[in-house]
Parts: C-alpha cells; sequence; structure tokens
C-alpha cells in the first residue's frame, strides 16, 4: 500500500532530473499526471521542507542545494563503493582493524564504506553513521585538504568539545595539526575520541585531484603514542589505488 501523496512527491522530484533545472507548476502538473492543484500542494509542501525553491526571477522552482547535496553524496558513495572494494580487500590483510571510506558532511565525517579486519572489535562505526571530524582521523584528513577559505568556515562551527585528556580544544593546535596531516599525506586520531582507540587514514582524490573522501584504520591499541603510525604506508598506498579507480592519476 502506498499514500498517493508520497508518490506524486517523488514523482515531482524525478521530472527535475529528466528534463529541466527549473518547472513550472503547469508542467509539472501535465508531466506527473495530477491536476494543477495537487501538483501546486505538493510544490510547497516540498518547499517548506527545503526540498525544492521558489525562483523570483522566473517564477519557476527548482530543486535546493540539499537535493543536489544529496544527489552528488549518492553518487559519490556509488563510485566509492565500486572503487574501493578491492583495495579494502587488499588492505584487510595488513590489519586487524576495521576500515572505513568517509566523506565529508558539513562538520561532521559519514561513513559509506567499512570492512571488519580479523579479530575486530564490533565497536566501531557502521555505514551510514556519523562522527564529530575534529577527533577523529578521517575527519582531519577531509578538512585539512579543503581550500582554505571552506576549511576556514568550517572551523569556526566546530566547538572543540573534549572528549578523552587527549582531545584537541584549541583552534590553534587544531589548525596546526591540519597543517601537519596535509605535509605528511595523513591523519591521525591517537585517542582523542575514546581512550585507547587509535586510527589513521589518508586522502581519496578525484579526476580533478580534489580530496573527495577518505580512507581509514580503526583500532584499539595498548600504546596509543606511536598508535598506528605503522601502516601510514599501506593506508597511503591504499587511498591512491582507490583514487585511480576514481580516475586520478599522478
Amino acid at each position: 500500500m502506498t499514500l498517493s501523496s508520497v508518490a506524486t512527491a517523488a514523482r515531482i522530484l524525478r521530472e527535475f532530473g529528466k528534463h529541466s533545472t527549473q518547472l513550472g507548476v503547469s508542467q509539472l502538473a501535465r508531466r506527473v499526471g495530477v491536476g494543477k492543484s495537487t501538483a501546486h500542494r505538493v510544490l510547497w509542501t516540498l518547499v517548506e521542507e527545503g526540498l525544492v525553491e521558489k525562483v523570483e526571477e522566473t517564477g519557476l522552482f527548482r530543486l535546493t542545494s540539499t537535493m543536489g547535496s544529496l544527489g552528488a553524496s549518492a553518487e559519490t558513495s556509488q563510485r566509492l563503493h565500486e572503487a574501493a572494494t578491492h583495495p579494502l580487500d587488499q588492505l584487510r590483510t595488513k590489519t586487524r582493524g576495521t576500515m572505513h571510506v568517509a566523506i565529508l558532511d558539513g562538520i561532521d565525517v559519514l561513513y559509506v564504506e567499512r570492512r571488519e579486519g580479523l579479530g575486530t572489535l564490533q565497536v566501531f562505526r557502521a555505514v551510514g553513521s556519523r562522527n564529530s571530524a575534529y577527533m577523529t582521523a578521517s575527519g582531519k584528513v577531509l578538512l585539512a585538504f579543503l581550500p582554505a577559505e571552506q576549511q576556514r568556515s568550517l572551523i569556526e562551527e566546530i566547538r572543540l568539545t573534549p572528549k578523552t585528556a587527549r582531545t584537541i580544544t584549541t583552534r590553534a593546535a587544531f589548525l596546526a595539526e591540519l597543517h601537519r596531516v596535509r605535509s605528511q599525506g595523513y591523519g591521525e586520531n591517537r585517542g582523542e575520541w575514546q581512550p585507547g582507540m587509535c586510527s589513521i587514514a589518508a586522502p581519496i582524490r578525484d579526476p580533478l585531484g580534489q580530496v573527495v573522501a577518505s580512507v581509514s584504520v580503526a583500532e584499539y591499541v595498548e600504546d596509543v603514542e606511536p598508535g598506528l603510525r605503522h601502516l601510514a604506508g599501506p593506508i597511503i598506498e591504499t587511498a591512491k589505488r582507490i583514487s585511480a579507480g576514481l580516475g586520478w592519476h599522478e
């Protein structure tokens, strides 16, 4: 059993991707096969929900940037899945830790791919879950390689709340950390999110060389000071292999 209003809303949203970036009420009613009043009502519901907006200059409607981001995230996730499958399987032979592929979503990291290492404890993040970027290796990598203006804007939004005694809590220290990550080509979390839990991550690039995601390994260790630095080489190599799968070449 389906709700007709939901089905109509879904059909209307699909129409924006089929033909034009801007459409009117009459056009949508005709293409979807509903009355003009129904199309008008559904459209304004989508406007209230932040999925569609009215363009004042034309009087027509278009998808908001939120919907564009959702589409881009879905496409990116699929491409990453295809490119990461074999490299992650290879990395799995070199570590007992949990492997993740993540993208930046505001000031959070969003995990879009995951592999369990041999003997992994079931405590790490599942696909579709989020974590604060500032206290994860993946987040540091994704923030470190942003354009300067975008990086500055996002860092201003972050509240550097301590989770453990090792969490970075000042902007000066965090900016210095991001500079170090960018210089060395990988990021680390050494007990900053949970005591004893470490992670290491490297950047994944698109065909233009822009960092679009990160690949990481997370594991509980006895000594957080060296953390997982012994995996720096393998994690960087894995990131390069995934990037190559996306079309990037050094």
